[in-house]
């Protein structure tokens, strides 16, 4: 059975919702593990079924912080650093009730934002659905 994986990002992408789509994809090969990978975008309404989801700029704009500088990051395309900037908003804004890009949604299930996520915590969620799916080979 295949899985459906959607990540859930800007339009056009950063580099960490790139990075995020990419390393679905080199998971869902590595393991053998058959994905339907959709791209969604921010603010739309197929977007919004799984929460508020905003870029970092919406972000820093609705928890009232000054937005971080993130240009060097941007023309460097440093998924890692732009995570490092965007953490300390995340951490001091746990309960806001928004999802900040990227986000991954694993069969309709929420399971990461606001980063890329760790390989080896993709891995283990990629395998676990497709587990829960019956889709072990």
């Amino acid at each position: 059975m295949k899985l459906s994986v959607k990540v859930i990002g800007t339009d056009p992408p950063c580099p960490r919702c790139h990075r995020t789509y990419e390393l679905v994809g080199e998971l869902a090969e590595e393991l053998g593990i058959d994905v339907e990978l959709e791209k969604l975008v921010v603010g739309t309404a197929e977007a919004e079924r799984y929460g508020r989801c905003v870029s970092l700029r919406q972000f820093a704009e609705l928890v009232g912080e000054p937005m971080p500088d993130i240009s060097d990051e941007l023309a460097r395309g440093d998924a890692e650093g732009l995570d490092r900037k965007a953490k300390p908003l995340l951490e001091r804004h746990p309960d806001s009730g928004l999802i900040l890009a990227p986000a991954v949604v694993i069969n309709d299930e929420l399971k990461f934002f606001g980063q890329v996520p760790q390989k080896e915590d993709l891995r283990v969620a990629l395998l676990e659905a497709r587990s829960i799916e019956g889709g072990e080979a």
